[in-house]
C-alpha cells in the first residue's frame, strides 16, 4: 500500500496534464477556419486602405519626382512589413496551415526587392533617373518571379476558402 501512494503523485499529475492538454488543444489546430480568413480579411483591408492613402497622396507624381517615388516606396515596406508581421500571429488551422506559412513567405520574400528599390531611389534626384530606375533596373524576372509566387500561394490560401465554403476574396492578382 506505501507503495501506491509514492505513485499517486505521478499518477495525478500525468492525469491533470492531460486534461489540461485536452482543454487547450495541442497547438496543431489553430484558429477555427472561419475566424482565421475573417482575420486574414481584415489584416487585407488594412493593406487596401493603407496603400490606397498612399496612391492618393503620391497621384501624379510616382516616376516623376525622386522623393515622392522613394516616400512611396517606404511606405509601401511599412505597410506590407506590418501586414506580413500580423500574419504571421495568426494560428491557422491545420489544413491552411502549409498554404498560409507559403503565402507569408512569398510575401516576405518580396520586402528585400522593395529595399533595394528604396535604397537605389535615394541615389537618384532627376525624372530621367526615377524612371530609369523604374523601367530599367534588370531585376524585372526576379519581381516577375516573386509575384507569381506570391499570386499562386494566395491563390493556394482562397482555394482552401473556397473548400471551406468560406466566404472571402484575397486579391490574388
Amino acid at each position: 500500500m506505501n507503495v501506491l501512494w509514492r505513485f499517486l503523485p505521478v499518477v495525478l499529475a500525468i492525469g491533470a496534464g492531460s486534461l489540461l492538454l485536452a482543454a487547450c488543444g495541442d497547438g496543431e489546430e489553430g484558429l477555427d477556419a472561419d475566424e482565421y480568413f475573417r482575420q486574414l480579411d481584415d489584416i487585407e483591408e488594412g493593406i487596401k486602405a493603407g496603400i490606397g492613402g498612399l496612391e492618393e497622396e503620391s497621384e501624379g507624381v510616382i516616376g516623376e519626382d525622386a522623393k515622392a517615388t522613394q516616400d512611396y516606396v517606404d511606405g509601401y515596406q511599412d505597410i506590407v512589413g506590418q501586414a506580413i508581421n500580423d500574419m504571421k500571429a495568426l494560428d491557422p488551422p491545420g489544413e491552411a496551415r502549409d498554404a498560409h506559412d507559403e503565402f507569408v513567405a512569398a510575401l516576405s520574400n518580396m520586402l528585400p526587392m522593395w529595399e533595394a528599390l528604396s535604397e537605389q531611389l535615394a541615389d537618384v534626384e532627376t525624372t530621367s533617373e526615377v524612371q530609369e530606375l523604374l523601367v530599367g533596373t534588370g531585376t524585372e524576372a526576379q519581381w516577375v518571379e516573386a509575384s507569381q509566387r506570391f499570386a499562386d500561394a494566395c491563390s493556394e490560401l482562397q482555394g482552401v476558402a473556397d473548400e471551406k465554403g468560406i466566404d472571402v476574396s484575397l486579391d490574388c492578382e
